[in-house]
């Protein structure tokens, strides 16, 4: 199955919510602020992978996509993030927090999501609850495979 035919249905989904810890917010301002090539761009939330622990997350800027989520930081009403209708999905409650340790050589927003136990494993067997609406249902038979 390609992942174009694979489409969530964004008016079956609810638009997360998003908090930032103030390290994340200022250091998003200070971005936005300091670099013109991002106009018109969007930090995004976005599922990378999916492991035995739960998803992996990727953010990164990017143009709002037609089915994007335009999510409002809830503790900085200013600043806004882009969510697709899967992250949304299943990442109902975020967190971002910015790291910064020089001694471990790791710098970059890092996203929590609150209910990252809810999908260890193989958590969608037996559960159709925890599939997403797909546009074409047909398509869910084969998401269960």
């Amino acid at each position: 199955m390609t992942e174009s035919l694979v489409k969530i249905d964004k008016d079956k989904v609810k638009a997360p919510t998003v908090e930032f810890t103030e390290n994340a917010i200022s250091q998003l301002r200070l971005i936005l602020e300091n670099d013109h090539t991002l106009k018109d761009k969007h930090l995004r939330l976005l599922v990378a992978t999916k492991g035995c622990d739960g998803f992996s997350y990727n953010v990164g800027f990017t143009e709002q996509n037609k089915d994007d989520f335009l999510v409002t930081v809830m503790n900085a009403p200013d600043l806004k993030v882009l969510v697709d209708p899967f992250a949304a999905y299943y990442g109902e409650e975020m967190s971002v927090d910015y790291i910064q340790d020089f001694e471990e050589n790791i710098e970059g927003f890092l996203v929590v999501n609150h209910h990252q136990k809810d999908f260890h494993g193989k958590f969608w067997r037996g559960k159709p609850e925890l599939t997403p609406p797909l546009v074409d249902p047909a398509l869910n038979k084969d998401l269960k495979k």
